[in-house]
């Protein structure tokens, strides 16, 4: 089945004139975000999409690209693809902003594409392969506002207050959730000119965010995709009617937007999530809710903080690493505080049982009404 580098090669020759923006499109425009832009589009430049990608690839051979271990690696062809098509070879990037700050728990990036027309799409990288990164995805369940969040609003408002185009938002993973949020908590005058905003599987957020005055307003123009076997889009809470969609890989590695099938100009549609992606969210919604704020950072603070006791910086490094490295990160666990580890431990035990529990249940509920037929029968 396709995916979105087939997709430019069907429709790369049909312009936006002809046949409007679509949810496909979303998709290619938040993974080209993902695009490493360092030396080719510096803050407050502006470059076509075309001059961008030739300059990328001066930087960057095929080769170098391609030996990233990483599910985004593939970013910089989409760019490339995109860039021939008449679809969106006369977009204009501009916006670009990258900042990755520890000391904040902080990764975010974000770039805007303009079209003649005017009208602006605004992509949200989501988590990166930093430790950073991650670590403030882990931050969304206790913090009311990460500084992601908090930069995302920011850039909405510094970049479109007193401009007349419309807007569309995108992004995938954590850049979905910064979309969402972005566009429900920005300024009201720019809210009023989003037309549509596309979380492409990306998490929710805390109970409280979904009380807000922005978030209801913002609700009905939310367009939500996940994959069957979605993990990430599953996580916290929203209030989305999702479309779910099929993707050819398996379990995790559906989040990768490379394996989401694409027919004609529009996803396929699965019929439900999968059994896995249920019991995941059933699972993870029922611990969190076991557990405080308190207890919710200080899991984050000790799995971290083991991490960054061996020096690694990215996920990279850790697969990289092998052994060895995930040898420092149980030692630093184990040179805990014992009340730490105590804590971490019972934290990790706790989700383990409430796991195998709703397993467990799930399979005598199957079970049971097939024993009461036979009885029946009998």
């Amino acid at each position: 089945m396709a995916n979105i580098l087939e997709y430019l090669d069907w429709r790369g020759d049909i312009p936006f004139s002809v046949d409007g923006f679509n949810s496909v499109d979303n998709l290619i425009l938040a993974m080209i975000a993902y695009t490493d832009f360092e030396g080719v589009l510096d803050e407050g430049e502006i470059l076509g999409i075309t001059d961008a990608s030739e300059k990328y690839f001066q930087l960057h051979t095929e080769d170098e690209v391609m030996k990233r271990n990483t599910f985004f690696k593939m970013a910089p062809f989409v760019l490339k693809k995109a860039a021939e098509t008449k679809r969106f070879g006369n977009i204009i990037l501009e916006n670009y902003v990258n900042i990755v700050d520890p000391e904040c728990d902080e990764q975010f990036s974000a770039i805007s594409y303009k079209r003649p027309d005017g009208t602006i799409y605004v992509a949200f990288r989501g988590t990166d392969n930093t430790l950073v990164g991650w670590r403030e995805d882990f931050n969304l369940s206790f913090m009311s506002e990460t500084a992601g969040q908090k930069r995302a609003v920011e850039y909405v408002n510094e970049h479109f207050l007193g401009i007349d185009n419309k807007l569309v938002f995108c992004g995938h993973s954590k850049g979905g959730n910064f979309a969402v949020y972005a566009a429900a908590f920005c300024d009201e005058k720019i809210r009023k000119r989003i037309r549509v905003v596309y979380s492409n599987d990306g998490p929710g957020f805390r109970e409280e965010i979904l009380e807000k005055e922005g978030y209801k307003e913002i609700l009905p123009k939310i367009v939500s995709i996940i994959p069957e076997e979605s993990i990430v889009g599953v996580l916290l809470s929203n209030e989305y009617k999702n479309q779910i969609i099929k993707s050819s890989a398996k379990f995790v590695t559906q989040h990768d937007p490379m394996t989401w099938q694409v027919y004609g100009k529009d996803f396929v549609n699965a019929d439900k999530m999968s059994a896995n992606s249920r019991i995941i969210d059933r699972t993870m919604m029922k611990w969190l809710s076991t557990m405080s704020d308190e207890d919710r950072r200080a899991f984050t603070d000790s799995l971290f903080s083991s991490i960054d006791s061996t020096g690694v910086r990215t996920l990279n490094e850790i697969s990289e690493g092998g052994i060895k490295i995930i040898s420092d990160i149980i030692k630093s666990f184990k040179e805990m505080e014992p009340e730490k580890q105590q804590e971490f431990s019972e934290l990790v035990k706790r989700l383990i049982k409430i796991g195998n529990d709703i397993i467990i249940g799930d399979v005598k509920k199957k079970i049971i009404p097939k024993n009461n037929l036979i009885k029946k029968h009998n």
